[in-house]
């Protein structure tokens, strides 16, 4: 008896080992994948938000389906933290060591700028001298339920009916406590709960289903955890950096901008990168040649090849076409750039991605001639069926090996970060053959090198096989994949700022000196 007892608990422990337990862990693997990506998700939306300074319901939305990707469901608490400075005049002692009274500013403005206040009645009455102007620092906290109300509300709003700029002329002072009630116009009637710089805004998500690696503990340990099955928890929050809703500066077309064509800021411009094999050079600043304009659709190579974009499908409104130093896209329009395709090649982009998941795309093409053939860099979102491109830019080249047999994969040197919304990111793609230095016996040598830089880091393997060129009449599009002869197929939604394009492979070395002026112009981080 006490054997067949022996038999039957060595059975049960062999099957927790090599059954249960197996399933157990990767249960659990998969609860630490999903935690992973449910925090970059939230993070993201976070810096999102606080890079803007405003929510609309658009952007909530799309932070609740990323999630989703996880296969959970979500608690999420959102919280917003608003700072008031209210200006307030302190009068101290002759000796300036003790403070006798606080004012409200407001009601004693003209008496400070006398220099004095006088109370004449009350148990404050006196004269006080020694005026200081400072601020009292309150908070008050909105949370999810007033955040959420604000963007889906349809009764409390002011309306302007034009672009966010129209909003530089409200003073939120002269709104409601909850003031941040905004409407775009009439046929998106689309609603943003503002912030003001220097708030903060932090966001809780935590998992409410019961995961099966959740099921498996507690059916092992008959329920030792209770009814504790948290097994996703992030709490992320940060300062609020703009007011984007406010108003920015636009240039006009010739405005601010020199037309003289030997302008000494565009010749330092050109030649402050990289200049051997230099053929395109595309700058948002300059994007008529020697002006800004607003409204061209013609983007100007700076190069002095003539090598000009032509733009395709733009609205020229406040989303779609020329913003500021940059030309955003949508994911409706793209340019085009013709006779562009060289045996080796560099091609270098300063851009910032709106999102980094869409719905209507599992990738954004950045700048690709991509067609049966072709090079191009590729920014894979989240939703990647390739999971080890999820996230991250990868650079994509076809090839052919000696035979001219195409290969059916591109070869990809695929950056190490995962990318972030709304930060901008100066990339460079090089192949090609690259000189070294020289060998031990005192000869140079040169090799074969595929390179992707990102932001100044590089990564690289050696270039195999032969560059696969594009189907006859394909272009070099900004903003998507060319199609077969004409057209495009338009992925972006973020915004190129620069781009250059080179008719060799630039070294590690070059690539990252491009960068270190990239870094400068636009302020990357």
């Amino acid at each position: 008896m006490e054997g067949i007892l022996q038999r039957v608990v060595s059975i049960i422990i062999a099957v927790a080992i090599f059954f249960i337990l197996p399933v157990y862990i990767a249960y659990e693997k998969k609860d630490d994948i999903s935690y992973s990506l449910a925090l970059k998700i939230t993070t993201d939306f976070v810096e999102n938000v606080n890079s803007r300074g405003y929510i609309s319901a658009d952007m909530y939305n799309e932070f609740i389906s990323e999630l989703s990707v996880t296969q959970n469901t979500y608690d999420v608490y959102l919280e917003h933290t608003a700072k008031k400075y209210n200006p307030v005049i302190y009068s101290y002692t002759d000796d300036l060591k003790t403070i006798r009274g606080k004012f409200d500013y407001n009601l004693y403005k003209d008496q400070y700028e006398e220099g004095q206040i006088v109370i004449s009645e009350g148990s404050n009455a006196g004269t006080y001298n020694n005026l200081v102007l400072a601020y009292d620092l309150s908070e008050k906290k909105y949370t999810q339920d007033q955040i959420l109300s604000v963007i889906s509300s349809t009764d409390k709003r002011v309306t302007i009916n034009t672009s966010l700029d129209s909003y530089k002329n409200i003073d939120y002072r002269t709104l409601p406590a909850i003031s941040s009630i905004y409407e775009i116009n009439d046929d998106d009637q689309y609603n943003i709960y503002t912030m003001n710089e220097g708030d903060e805004f932090s966001v809780i998500i935590k998992n409410k289903n019961t995961t099966m690696a959740t099921i498996i503990y507690n059916a092992i340990t008959f329920g030792l955890a209770g009814n504790n099955n948290t097994r996703i928890y992030v709490n992320y929050g940060g300062t609020v950096k703009a007011e984007t809703y406010r108003s920015k500066e636009v240039y006009d077309d010739t405005e601010n901008y020199s037309t003289d064509t030997t302008d000494p800021n565009i010749s330092s411009l050109v030649n402050s990168y990289i200049s051997n094999g230099l053929m395109l050079v595309f700058n948002g600043e300059y994007n008529n040649g020697t002006t800004h304009s607003n409204s061209t659709n013609v983007w100007a190579d700076l190069s002095g090849n003539v090598n000009n974009g032509t733009l395709s499908g733009f609205e020229f409104n406040d989303e779609s076409g020329w913003r500021y130093d940059g030309l955003h896209f949508t994911g409706k329009e793209y340019v085009g750039i013709s006779n562009l395709d060289f045996d080796e090649m560099t091609i270098e982009v300063v851009v910032r991605f709106d999102s980094i998941t869409d719905p209507d795309n599992s990738q954004q093409s950045v700048l690709s001639n991509i067609n049966s053939g072709g090079c191009g860099i590729v920014f894979n979102q989240l939703n990647s069926t390739d999971i080890s491109k999820r996230g991250k830019i990868s650079f994509d080249v076809y090839t052919e090996d000696e035979y001219g047999n195409v290969s059916s994969t591109p070869s990809s040197v695929i950056g190490s970060d995962v990318i972030q919304a709304n930060k901008i990111y100066s990339i460079s793609a090089s192949f090609g053959r690259i000189n070294l230095d020289t060998d031990e016996s005192g000869m140079a040598y040169e090799t074969f090198v595929q390179l992707l830089g990102i932001n100044g880091e590089v990564d690289g393997k050696d270039f195999d096989g032969t560059y696969n060129k594009p189907a006859t009449g394909s272009n070099f599009i900004i903003g998507g994949n060319p199609l077969a002869g004409v057209g495009a197929n338009a992925q972006l939604k973020g915004t190129v700022y620069s781009v250059r394009i080179y008719n060799r492979a630039l070294t590690e070395e070059e690539i990252k000196q491009n960068y270190e002026i990239d870094k400068q112009k636009y302020g990357i981080e």
